[in-house]
């Protein structure tokens, strides 16, 4: 019972942020901290570090994920500070990544910050999680990585407090505990950048922390280009990018195949049409406003994208479903019966109901292609 919602977490906690409802601790907001003086912190956090293309990678890419991860959370879980913060450091300088390209890096972040239960969390979970990482912190007062793990424990501790409704569904007393839970996140990335080790996830958590502030476009862009000067191939800045991007948050509709043209055509072939797929992929649920924004993209594009990447760094069945839901948006039948082909289980961020994967399967495997 463990192991699957381990592995869906471990993949897919940076493209979807949601928890239920919660009220319970509460804790003190730390200092505010001015814009501009956050944005000189962003500026300064990958000062005088190059970025370069991820090194060539195996002939055959690591398919160990899921041991990965209960690794680095069983690690978290006894205590071996001096192991999380090898691995941490391993993955900063090898730069390596597992099959379909996620890298190791971000599996690390997710494992850390991971609450395994298999009833709905409460709040006493995210509590006992908190002191396991407040623990680390304190035991090595100078590493990055603990800091940036409770960061983005804090985000996922603030959408938490916030749950899953329409924003007139959200009481008073769960908006200030996500804003005060984000206010610590960010605080704790402040902290972060002071230490010595610097680290691409870092970015990735202050893009959550921008999204819950409702940070404006010119300065969430400017921390997405800044991320990518640091680290051009850590696509998973992408992920928490178009989520903002999304109509129902900050963007317009059609505004994120727009950035991904943007994006992709400032690389060659293949990585160009790949990175198309990365970001454009990201909103591929099948649930309505996601459907409309998918709609203008180009599909053909994604097509080439998705096959490019399968070349590259093979196929996990996170893409294959992306892929099949898809081809049903652009109603293309015959793309969509060979993305199903590929397809070993229904992902349940791409496809929210049982039923809806299976009718839309149904329709691709009908005799009328």
């Amino acid at each position: 019972m463990f192991l699957v919602p381990f592995y869906q977490h471990l993949r897919r906690s940076f493209q979807i942020r949601v928890g239920l409802a919660g009220c319970g601790h509460a804790e003190a907001a730390p200092p505010g901290v001015p814009m501009e003086t956050v944005m000189q912190i962003i500026r300064a956090y990958g000062r005088g570090h190059q970025g370069t293309p991820a090194p060539a990678l195996p002939e055959f890419p690591d398919t160990a994920e899921m041991a990965c991860g209960e690794r680095v959370h069983s690690l978290l879980e006894q205590g071996n500070y001096a192991e999380l913060e090898s691995l941490a450091q391993i993955n900063r300088s090898e730069r390596g990544r597992f099959i379909a390209g996620a890298w190791r890096n971000i599996n690390f972040f997710n494992s850390v910050v991971w609450i395994p239960s298999n009833a709905p969390l409460k709040d006493s979970d995210y509590q006992q999680q908190s002191e396991k990482l407040k623990k680390w912190r304190a035991v090595r007062p100078d590493s990055a990585s603990a800091r940036i793990a409770l960061g983005k424990f804090y985000v996922s501790y603030a959408d938490f407090a916030r749950g899953t409704g329409y924003a007139d569904t959200v009481s008073n007393r769960q908006w200030k505990q996500y804003h005060v839970r984000t206010a610590i996140a960010k605080q704790a990335l402040i902290e972060a950048a002071t230490a010595k080790d610097r680290d691409p996830h870092w970015y990735f958590v202050m893009e959550c922390v921008a999204q819950n502030e409702g940070w404006g476009k010119t300065e969430m862009r400017e921390l997405l280009d800044q991320a990518l000067a640091f680290e051009p191939d850590y696509y998973h800045f992408f992920r928490p990018y178009t989520n903002y991007l999304l109509p129902q948050w900050y963007g317009d509709p059609g505004e994120i195949p727009v950035f991904a043209k943007e994006i992709a055509s400032m690389r060659p072939e293949p990585a160009g049409s790949i990175t198309y797929f990365q970001v454009v992929s990201g909103i591929a649920c099948y649930c309505g406003s996601e459907i409309e924004e998918l709609k203008t993209a180009d599909w053909q594009k994604l097509q080439l994208g998705f096959a490019h990447l399968q070349t590259a760094y093979g196929l996990d069945d996170l893409n294959a479903n992306r892929l099949a839901e898809m081809a049903t948006a652009f109603q293309d039948k015959t793309a969509a019966h060979e993305a199903f082909s590929l397809v070993i289980q229904r992902d349940p961020v791409v496809w929210l109901t049982e039923d809806s994967f299976q009718q839309a399967r149904a329709w691709a495997n009908g005799t009328d292609r």
